[in-house]
């Protein structure tokens, strides 16, 4: 699979308009891509000129397909008059999960979260044990753990990005009072020397589901 992770700056006297067309975007692209897995768009809760993008493909190919794609091209062409700034996050896949029904959410019902973390060198595999098993957990168990993914950066893989999706707050809330969270938190509390929570608002976020590797 193919990640993608975009912090994106943006002028706000079209923000309505360009996400109208970043909406289109996404769902027409899960709906006719079938190499397009999922596509997340967010911003920061106190800094809407702040987005935060997250996208999912099969392989280069489906990629590929998306980026000729009309709808595509017409947020191109949008974004273009109203980015900013633009920072690619190159990372890749360490584990994806996600409920098997997809995702449709367009109406800011949501609580993403992303968490970036730096893994000490010696505690990786713990950590990477731990918290892998704390995600399957979260997102077998937990009705309002709608996805998780962990990635690494491709240039340090021991600096982590965790792209995060609740139903409500109230599920946020909720998972973190889990035994299995809990469990993760006291039995990772060596391993990091670095870790930033960004709480994010949902724009819209979209997926095909079944992800699970």
């Amino acid at each position: 699979m193919i990640t993608r992770l975009f912090k994106l700056g943006r002028k706000l006297d079209n923000a309505d308009e360009f996400d109208r067309v970043g909406e289109s975007n996404l769902v027409t692209s899960i709906e006719s891509e079938p190499g397009t897995l999922a596509m997340y768009s967010t911003h920061l809760p106190d800094d809407r000129a702040m987005c935060y993008v997250f996208e999912v493909y099969a392989d280069d190919d489906a990629y590929q397909v998306h980026a000729s794609s009309a709808q595509f091209k017409a947020y191109v062409a949008m974004a273009a008059d109203t980015l900013t700034s633009r920072e690619v996050c190159q990372v890749q896949p360490e584990l994806m999960l996600e409920k098997p029904e997809g995702l449709r959410v367009c109406d800011g019902n949501a609580a993403p979260r992303c968490c970036f973390v730096q893994i000490k060198p010696e505690k990786l595999e713990q950590f990477r044990e731990a918290v892998f098993a704390n995600m399957r957990t979260s997102v077998a168990e937990e009705p309002g753990v709608l996805y998780l993914y962990a990635c690494s950066f491709a240039d340090d893989p021991l600096r982590w990005v965790f792209w995060e999706g609740y139903a409500s707050e109230e599920a946020y809330e909720a998972h973190r009072e889990t035994e299995h969270f809990k469990a993760y938190i006291d039995g990772t509390a060596d391993c990091l020397s670095e870790k930033e929570l960004v709480q994010l608002s949902a724009d819209c976020l979209v997926s095909k589901g079944s992800l699970i590797g």
